[in-house]
């Protein structure tokens, strides 16, 4: 996930400031009305009537001037004009994700023992991904410099071969977001979190050159061999460089997965999953225990509680030490923007659960799944947006609905990383992307082993085309989002049908492969592509399918309004 760090702007911590204090201009002014718009803004009213609105997707003020005195009006709007410039550049400067929702699980918690990290990438509808496959770099001598900030770092001489999913302004060198390497590592970074003001009063953001969202995984996946391995190097980064952000990281290999968090500008924390549990965050720092005793399943920064000591953000006389308590943000938005999806998540694997959704910090960290969980219902997980409650932004038309949801249509891709130990790594390590809005996307399962993707998916930008993979998928989410209940069910039962279908058809090819790859490893590569290929164009053609559907369903609709009857 991404965040705003240029002028030291935080959307949930000064936006939730505004209100109750008029955008934090105090009550000098007669409209101290300010509501929130989720993430994506906020309004004033004068009396029940709106004044200005301020939208942070299309950064300008609107206003009508038919309230208050000319004089205060004038003044008011001296002053948040200047916070509407620090908005602006802010978000014109920064290229991150504003939010995402991970998701983990123990191979002791899944359904056929696989280990699964997943994420939606949350940050802007029109900023087209690539999906590449990096070759191996033997004997090269470079250093990685990032394209978000001036953070730098060596790379090794020897860089493994790695997928990546990229943002397509960064020429395919960053902003990686999730993938495998050759040895079997794979990543997913980053959950967007806030620390606490006081960690950071303590210890700051390295915002100018420190380690961000752009340069982990291209930084890390190449370079290690291991899961844990991956959790040190990062920890490294983040005590020499420091973090420039706050986030969450989560690595996967035939083993464990481990889920790594900032505390601030040179503390972190890391846990390693139990195997039988899966955990869910939502921008919010989630971890909590930690046994600096037990090397085994903890990592961190080797002064992290004694540091939390030394600056009152922890006094053993309180307890056990809690790093969130210590080191994590808690405030107003987060029982709308991030509890409500943590909740959803959390009683949909364990509805038995006894939760408030208001009570975030009673919420389990680790859970035990009531029934195992399958690839399935992790794909419905990422596709949550409170379904059957009044809570559905897309079926209820409110674009206002105060509960963010998991499945938002600014998701550039979501993706599942699966590994299957007991496999071969070329058909056990599975990634499945869905690009675009999770809820309106399909999910095809790019395997490991296979050597290249079909031709559109390293291409497209931030201007709408006929050529990118990327455009394809979301050209037909922008038209169902334009009547969500008259074309959604269509294109979900279909993208259900072809999921499932594809599932069925993995099963058949996987059992061919693995009776070919001792003994003729070509053909069983072969066999593989062939598969890949297959999927991805029938991904394609069906996506064509159903947008030419919805365009005709729409023409239809139009003609009947616009008819005109007669000669």
């Amino acid at each position: 996930m991404r965040t705003i760090i240029s002028t030291g702007l935080r959307f949930n911590a000064p936006v939730t400031d505004m209100t109750t204090d008029c955008c934090g201009l105090g009550g000098k002014y007669p409209w101290k009305d300010c509501v929130i718009l989720g993430i994506s803004g906020f309004e004033c009213k004068f009396f029940g009537e709106i004044l200005f609105r301020f939208d942070f997707e299309r950064p300008k003020l609107t206003y009508e001037q038919d309230a208050g005195s000319k004089h205060l009006l004038m003044e008011f709007f001296m002053k948040i004009s200047l916070l509407a410039s620090a908005m602006t550049l802010a978000l014109l400067n920064v290229g991150s994700a504003m939010a995402c929702t991970t998701i983990l699980v123990g191979n002791q918690a899944s359904d056929d023992g696989s280990f699964i990290i997943a994420r939606n990438e949350d940050y802007s509808a029109t900023n087209a991904k690539h999906m590449v496959i990096h070759p191996a770099e033997h004997n090269q001598h470079s250093v990685f410099k990032s394209h978000s900030n001036g953070f730098t770092w060596p790379l090794p001489k020897e860089l493994m071969r790695y997928t990546a999913i990229h943002d397509f302004d960064t020429q395919n060198k960053s902003m990686g977001e999730a993938g495998f390497n050759s040895v079997g590592v794979g990543m997913s970074s980053t959950e967007t979190i806030y620390n606490g003001q006081a960690a950071l009063s303590a210890d700051p953001y390295v915002e100018k050159t420190g380690i961000t969202e752009d340069a982990i995984q291209t930084v890390i996946l190449p370079a290690v061999k291991s899961a844990r391995e991956g959790v040190a190097l990062l920890g490294k980064i983040i005590e020499q460089k420091g973090a420039g952000e706050g986030f969450g990281v989560a690595f996967i290999d035939k083993k464990e997965v481990w889920y790594l968090e900032t505390g601030s500008g040179h503390q972190w924390l890391a846990i390693r999953l139990p195997t039988d549990k899966y955990f869910v965050s939502a921008n919010q720092g989630r971890l909590r225990l930690y046994d600096p005793h037990d090397k085994e399943n903890y990592m961190a920064s080797p002064m992290l509680v004694t540091f939390a000591e030394k600056h009152g953000l922890y006094n053993p006389k309180d307890g056990v030490f809690d790093f969130h308590k210590a080191y994590s943000q808690d405030v107003n938005n987060d029982v709308t923007y991030n509890y409500p999806r943590v909740w959803a998540l959390q009683h949909m694997f364990n509805p038995q659960l006894n939760t408030s959704v208001k009570d975030g910090q009673t919420f389990p960290v680790l859970l035990t799944p009531a029934r195992k969980i399958s690839i399935a219902d992790v794909k419905k997980a990422l596709r949550n947006h409170y379904q059957g409650t009044i809570h559905d932004p897309y079926v209820n038309n409110n674009p206002r609905e105060p509960w963010r949801p998991v499945s938002v249509f600014r998701t550039q891709e979501s993706h599942i990383l699966q590994i299957r130990p007991q496999l071969p790594q070329a058909i056990g390590e599975v990634e499945y992307v869905a690009y675009g809005m999770s809820d309106l996307g399909v999910y095809v399962p790019y395997y490991q082993g296979i050597s290249h993707y079909l031709p559109g998916y390293d291409k497209g930008s931030d201007q709408a085309d006929g050529e990118s993979v990327n455009w394809k998928f979301r050209t037909l989410q922008t038209l169902v989002m334009q009547d969500y209940n008259t074309y959604a069910p269509d294109v979900q039962r279909a993208y259900l049908a072809f999921e499932q279908q594809t599932s069925l058809h993995q099963r058949i090819m996987e059992n061919e492969y693995l009776k070919l790859y001792k003994s003729q490893p070509q053909e069983a590569q072969q066999l593989l592509q062939n598969f890949e290929n297959k999927t991805m164009q029938d991904a394609l053609s069906l996506t064509e399918r159903l947008t030419k559907q919805v365009v005709t369903k729409m023409t239809h609709v139009t003609d009947m309004k616009y008819h005109f009857e007669g000669a």
